[in-house]
């Protein structure tokens, strides 16, 4: 059976000795904590056969009486933690940071997450400059206001902040509820089918509308605990809110006379 050492295996059994090598037999699997521990202490990592494998040190010579042991080098005092706890003084590549020291996997939830976030602030400044080349700056103006939003989302991800229900576009949770969800009633159109016709705008605010949905699905893929039980549904809410600010500004720069709507 192929045996695996791990950084706690190697406290466990080194504890304060002073070593000068330790043996695995081939084949035996080191994880890179415990690898980075034995570097930190100079200790070598010998790989061969046999029964003589653990904790070992420097040979001396019979016909002489050995000198006393040179002190322990003091650790280095690990910069980052690992997800299996094990400590790293250099970042390895396949991590990156969640919070803190603390470091995840890339492939990790959490950063998918914020990678998504990353992606729609980009599409967010994509569009603001298709306003402005189009001659409409009060869009780009908007848009910038749920730039700051967005920002202000993925920073609390990092930092654990609660997100406030603050106002958008100057309406409150309600009001965008109200107006996404019955258009007909604040705008006079039914469900907008969106259509080429509708303009590159609004047909990018549409994008904008779909990719926060993704965002969203991405957030309950970080945050979802199981048993029905959302660790951040701060985060979830102001992503639904971020959709339908997408939705209303749909409506605010429809051109003139489009009328095409689910039935």
């Amino acid at each position: 059976m192929m045996k695996l050492v791990t950084e706690q295996d190697l406290r466990a059994e080194i504890g304060g000795k002073d070593l000068r090598s330790y043996r695995v037999d081939r084949g035996t699997i080191v994880t890179p904590s415990a690898r980075q521990y034995l570097s930190d202490r100079k200790i070598e990592l010998v790989i061969g056969e046999g029964e003589n494998k653990g904790a070992t040190t420097q040979s001396v010579p019979p016909s002489r009486e050995a000198p006393p042991p040179d002190p322990a080098p003091e650790p280095r005092k690990p910069r980052f933690i690992g997800p299996d706890g094990g400590s790293f003084t250099d970042k390895p590549e396949h991590l990156t940071h969640i919070s803190g020291n603390r470091l995840v996997t890339k492939g990790h939830p959490r950063i998918a997450f914020r990678g998504r976030m990353d992606s729609l602030q980009s599409k967010i400044i994509e569009l603001q400059t298709k306003a402005v080349e189009l001659g409409n700056p009060a869009l780009a103006e908007e848009l910038d206001e749920l730039l700051d939003f967005s920002r202000a989302l993925l920073a609390s991800d990092v930092t654990g902040r609660q997100v406030d229900d603050i106002p958008l576009l100057g309406l409150e949770l309600d009001e965008l509820r109200s107006m996404s969800h019955n258009p007909k009633k604040h705008f006079g159109l039914g469900h907008i089918k969106p259509h080429y016709t509708m303009g590159p705008l609004c047909a990018g605010l549409n994008a904008l509308r779909s990719e926060v949905r993704e965002v969203e699905l991405a957030a309950f893929n970080a945050y979802y605990e199981g048993d029905g039980i959302i660790a951040r549904p701060d985060v979830l809410r102001a992503l639904n809110r971020l959709s339908s600010v997408c939705y209303v500004l749909m409506y605010r720069h429809l051109p003139k006379g489009y009328d095409r709507e689910f039935k």
